[in-house]
């Protein structure tokens, strides 16, 4: 049936594999391989990583803080100051201009990644069952600017209900 049609068609073999080529290009332009592009996937991870590092360091002062006699349980809120930051290597050329060090060749190339640090601790949030006696929130707010280098301004505890 197939053979039929193309013989009416009188194509040639090279002009069928041209067409059946153009079509196939056409569709996959059209499909895709429905998976994200390279930086939306980043971003996706990026903001993935940053929820994952906020919960652990939430959970790592709640148990600091719940592992201090009168603080009872405790709830945790803490402020981050943006996302990760990454410090990549950089390279002085003879004329003084700067440009970074790249790994790969092409669209893999990738700069040299010498550094990537978490966001700054901004603030911290205790609301906790002790929070009323005036001794248990200076002693949470002293083990909590010690531990994680915050000024005491910036840490609140506050009783629970």
């Amino acid at each position: 049936m197939l053979s039929d049609f193309l013989r009416r068609l009188h194509l040639s073999k090279k002009t069928l594999l041209l067409f059946a080529a153009v079509l196939l290009g056409v569709l996959l332009l059209l499909f895709g391989s429905g998976r994200l592009s390279k930086s939306e996937a980043k971003s996706i991870s990026d903001e993935e990583e940053l929820a994952a590092y906020r919960e652990a360091l939430r959970r790592e002062i709640e148990t600091l803080c719940e592992s201090v006699s009168g603080v009872g349980r405790a709830t945790v809120a803490v402020t981050l100051d943006g996302g990760f930051v990454s410090d990549y290597a950089c390279e002085i050329s003879s004329s003084g201009g700067e440009s970074y060090v790249k790994l790969g060749s092409g669209s893999s190339a990738s700069g040299l990644l010498l550094e990537r640090r978490p966001p700054d601790l901004l603030g911290i949030g205790v609301v906790c069952d002790g929070g009323s006696s005036q001794a248990v929130a200076a002693e949470l707010t002293a083990l909590l600017s010690a531990t994680y280098k915050l000024p005491m301004t910036r840490i609140h505890i506050s009783p629970a209900k």
